[in-house]
Parts: C-alpha cells; sequence; structure tokens
C-alpha cells in the first residue's frame, strides 16, 4: 500500500485582529517530503501515529507536507489556496495512492470558506477520487461540519484534553484505514450537534462534565459494530455555524446503529452542559490564593488572552496584577512583545531598561505596563518541549529576554506561544519547581506539565478574546438559538 501522509492545521479566533497568512505558517515551519518523516517520527503528534501505523502494517508512507500556526486571526485566500495547492500537487504526482492520512484541527476558518476543514477534504477528495479512502484526525476543540463527516471515510478525534493522545489517535486513524483498504470494513458516520457553545476552561477530559462524556464514548465504543466515537467540545471564537460541540459515532455498516448512539451521547452531553460553566477565580480569590501558598508553586493562569485561543499573547495584566500584590519568587510566560525584546537586545545582559511593556497589538487586551526592568538573560527562544503534551516537538518563540521587574521574573518574547512544558522555563535558567508563583497565558494545555508539580492551580480571566465570558465576543455567524448565550431549557433532542 502506498500512504499519503499531510498536515494542514489551524484553530482560528475570527475575533483576532491578526491575520494568519502564510508567512504566519512558515514562522511555524513547513516540514515537505522526507524531511516531514525526520522531523516528526518521535513526537507525541498524529503524524508521528501515522508512522507508527506504517511501521506495523507494513505500508508504504508518502510523506507530503506538514504545517500549523498558532491560533490567530483568519486564514486568508492566499495561505489557504497556496498550501493546499501544494498538497493537490503532491497527490496528483503521487498517484497511484491506496488511501490519505491528514492531520487537521478542525476548527480553521479561511477567507476562502468557513469551513476550512471541509473545503480542504473537498479538494482532496477532488483530487484521489471516491475510490480512494481519507481518514482524518481532529483536534478535541473542533467544529465538525456535515461536509467533514460526508468527505472522509473515517474521523478520529483526540481522547484527551490536554491532548496527550495525539500520537495514539494516529495510529489508531492508521489502522482503520489499512482495515478499510484491506475491505475488512465499511464504515458509516452519523453527526449530531446539540445546541451548546462551551468553553474550554472545564473542558479537561480528567474532570467531569467531559471525562464522564468520554467514559460514556468509550462504554458505546465497546459494542458491536461500533469503530470509533469522536466527541469534540468544539472551539466557539470561530463563530460558525458549526461552532459548538459535536458527537461522531462511525460503525461498521450500520447507518442506524450509528445515528441512535450519536443521538444518545449529544444527549447525555446535553443534559451535562452545566458542568462547563464557571471554574474562573476573581482577582481577589486569586490575591488571596497567593497569600496562603505554603510551598509553591502556586499556578495562576490568565485565560483572556491565551496564544493558543487565538490571543495575542501581549497582555500585561497578571504581570500588573503580581506586582500589586508585592509577590516574591514569581515567574511569569509569557509577554510577546518584540518592540521591548529589541530594547532589551540593544541595551544587553546585566543592564536596566525602562520599557512600556505588552499591549501593543490592540487595546482589547490591556494597556501597555510602565516597568523599569533588569535584563537578566537573552535568549534565541528555542527549546524542545518535554511532554507529556507535544513531547519532541521543536518551538521557536524568537528573540527572548528574561527580565526582572521587582523580583517578578518576566519571559518577553517576539512571539506569542502557549506555555504547555516546563522547558518554557527551564530553557531561560528559570526552574519552575522553585518558584513560589508561576504565572501563565492559557486555557487548560498546560495542565499537562504544570499540574503535577502544583500546590495549587487558579484561573483568572484578563481582558481579551479567549476567556470565558462569550458575552464580551460580538457573534455573528455561530446558530441561535444556542446555550449559554441564549436560554434553553428544554431536553435535546
Amino acid at each position: 500500500m502506498r500512504i499519503a501522509v499531510a498536515e494542514l492545521s489551524h484553530e482560528t479566533n475570527r475575533f483576532s485582529s491578526a491575520p494568519t497568512d502564510l508567512a504566519a505558517f512558515a514562522r511555524a515551519g513547513i516540514h515537505r517530503g522526507p524531511a516531514l518523516v525526520q522531523a516528526l517520527r518521535e513526537t507525541a503528534t498524529p503524524i508521528a501515529g501515522f508512522l507508527d501505523g506504517a511501521a506495523a502494517h507494513g505500508f508504504t508512507v508518502v510523506p507530503l507536507l506538514a504545517v500549523w500556526a498558532t491560533p490567530s486571526g483568519m486564514v486568508t485566500a492566499a495561505a489557504l489556496e497556496t498550501l493546499v495547492g501544494e498538497l493537490v500537487a503532491g497527490l496528483r504526482a503521487a498517484v497511484p495512492l491506496d488511501g490519505v492520512l491528514l492531520s487537521l484541527h478542525g476548527a480553521m476558518v479561511s477567507e476562502v470558506a468557513a469551513d476550512a476543514d471541509g473545503w480542504i477534504l473537498r479538494r482532496v477528495r477532488e483530487t484521489v477520487g471516491p475510490e480512494v479512502p481519507i481518514v482524518a484526525t481532529l483536534d478535541l476543540h473542533a467544529n465538525i461540519s456535515s461536509d467533514m463527516v460526508a468527505l472522509a471515510d473515517v474521523l478520529v478525534g483526540f481522547d484527551t484534553y490536554p491532548h496527550v493522545d495525539q500520537r495514539e489517535r494516529g495510529r489508531e486513524a492508521a489502522d482503520l484505514l489499512v482495515r478499510l483498504r484491506r475491505g475488512e470494513i465499511r464504515p458509516v458516520a452519523a453527526l449530531a450537534k446539540p445546541p451548546m457553545l462551551p468553553t474550554s476552561q472545564n473542558m479537561t477530559t480528567a474532570r467531569d462534565p467531559m471525562r464522564a462524556i468520554l467514559a460514556r464514548a468509550h462504554e458505546l465504543e465497546r459494542l458491536p459494530g461500533v469503530l470509533t466515537i469522536t466527541v469534540a467540545g468544539g472551539f466557539p471564537p470561530a463563530d460558525v455555524p458549526e461552532a459548538g460541540l459535536s458527537v461522531v459515532v462511525t460503525t461498521d455498516g450500520d447507518p442506524a446503529l450509528a445515528r441512535r448512539l450519536a443521538d444518545e451521547l449529544a444527549a447525555f452531553a446535553w443534559e451535562r452542559r452545566a458542568g462547563f460553566l464557571g471554574g474562573v477565580a476573581t482577582w481577589e480569590e486569586a490575591a488571596a490564593a497567593i497569600r496562603s501558598v505554603e510551598r509553591g508553586p502556586l499556578v495562576l493562569v490568565d485565560i483572556g488572552d491565551n496564544p493558543w485561543t487565538g490571543g495575542p499573547g501581549d497582555s500585561a495584566e497578571l504581570l500588573r496584577f503580581l506586582l500589586a500584590q508585592g509577590v516574591e519568587g514569581a515567574a511569569l510566560a509569557l509577554i510577546a512583545d518584540p518592540e521591548s525584546v529589541a530594547a532589551c537586545v540593544a541595551a544587553g545582559p546585566g543592564a536596566t531598561v525602562d520599557l512600556r511593556l505588552g499591549g501593543k497589538t490592540d487595546r482589547l487586551h490591556g494597556d501597555p505596563l510602565p516597568v523599569r526592568a533588569y535584563v537578566r538573560l537573552l535568549g534565541d527562544g528555542r527549546y524542545v518541549n518535554r511532554g507529556p503534551m507535544h513531547a519532541g516537538v521543536a518551538v521557536d518563540l524568537g528573540r527572548t529576554a528574561v527580565i526582572v521587574c521587582d523580583g517578578v521574573e518576566v519571559l518577553v518574547t517576539e512571539r506569542a506561544e502557549t506555555p504547555i512544558d516546563l522547558n518554557v522555563f527551564r530553557a531561560h535558567g528559570i526552574e519552575p519547581t522553585e518558584r513560589r508563583v508561576l504565572a501563565l497565558k492559557g486555557k487548560g494545555h498546560f495542565r499537562a506539565a504544570f499540574e503535577p508539580i502544583a500546590e495549587r492551580v487558579v484561573l483568572v480571566e484578563g481582558p481579551g478574546i479567549t476567556g470565558a465570558d462569550l458575552s464580551r465576543l460580538a457573534f455573528q455567524h455561530v446558530r441561535r438559538p444556542i446555550w449559554p448565550l441564549d436560554p434553553i431549557d428544554e431536553p435535546w433532542p
């Protein structure tokens, strides 16, 4: 068998003022051909899972393209058409093919199409024809559309948040494709979408309600005739009609079973929707938590400016808060501010600089913070994640500076990125286990690495476009009525 392998992934926040152009994808790194295999073989990613499947089943991998970009605004037409054009050209050059394995996100929005993942699948399907199986992995925060279900033979979503099972889901996708190619299974799928738009601060799969929903999904997966079940919590700030929780049940040639189980599981999730609310402390409660820290670290997370939800990463509100509290032994990752990094580089290590830190992308994430800071360290911003999430994946923050403001260490970067790994600190001379307070930008992915070392985790919501308060966002395209934007008390369906 000859199986094409590719990744084209983006989580789009329609409220971001930063369009996602080709340069944004290039900054994240584009892997082509055999370089794709070399770069991603030993990483915790779907591509590595595809390669594991090749080793297990003996199929020949035809590596084409692997690229993703940090979540941000609308993907430009030029970017999507260029990348998909390259993917299509690679598929045409690779014929004959026995299948296609794709790593998608499921919440990409483009100037070309609001359902950009469906558009990508349509272009791939038109290229390879109806007889070549296409199996795609999706993020747990995918906004799954009926087109995506119809155009792929099988969709396999991540089962964990933080996403520590990406490689396993890639292997599952490869296994299903091989079984399909051999004629062992005939996948049919049903999609159910209750009218709910949960935010992700309480969507982590080690806690209810998502823990209970996934546990029920896994019970149903063990029924005869069921091939795979995906529960995707959705991504509200994509602001598309498909936004929200989705259930996809794929069975072996039994559409009635797929429909019945999809509706049953969606109703199960609908009954537990209230559990997705809350989970965010007030700033006053966060201040009390800091005062009560015994050994530390207290992990304090601002969900309002999370780069992996499309925030610019340049809010200075966490630092403003820490300075007001007079916190000692605190380290913060990160504030994306190329202008301030340039000033630190010009001054050099050991210098004292006056900065207007952060708040430069827009005024949605707070104002710049005037600080006098000591430049402790300059770096190239490159490190490799230790894991468990994205283990082995290289990160490039651009040029970086570690500055000290009234005893608070602050990582200032040229590029926005969500700190999901302890190496974000260790690569810059900060041992996170030795700090009293670790301040992060994030939502849930940080938990994989930081929760095991934390005395306590506290979420707060500063100004921004990525938090739990959906009333901040002027939705125009989500279907209505939808909970929690609209009061809906009736059972579903």
